[in-house]
């Protein structure tokens, strides 16, 4: 995920990036690149995201990205 970020992000500077840098805050992504985004994260997890349930805390950074679309849950 850091690497297809750091490559959308080609031109605006990024200064210090760790997995809790805000993406969109920060002007990292743009909120255009949030749809391609998504399809990113359906090709990595190998299944589809419901767009109707995103949250935008969920897409925050790397860590929340992590957690809401990876991370399987506990039980």
């Amino acid at each position: 995920m850091r690497r297809w970020i750091l490559k959308r992000a080609q031109g605006k500077p990024v200064g210090e990036f760790s997995d809790q840098t805000p993406i969109l805050e920060t002007g990292i992504l743009s909120s255009l690149d949030v749809v391609e985004l998504v399809l990113f994260l359906e090709n990595l997890r190998g299944s589809e995201v419901d767009v109707d349930r995103i949250e935008p805390e969920s897409l925050q950074s790397i860590d929340t990205l992590y957690e809401n679309f990876f991370r399987t849950p506990a039980g």
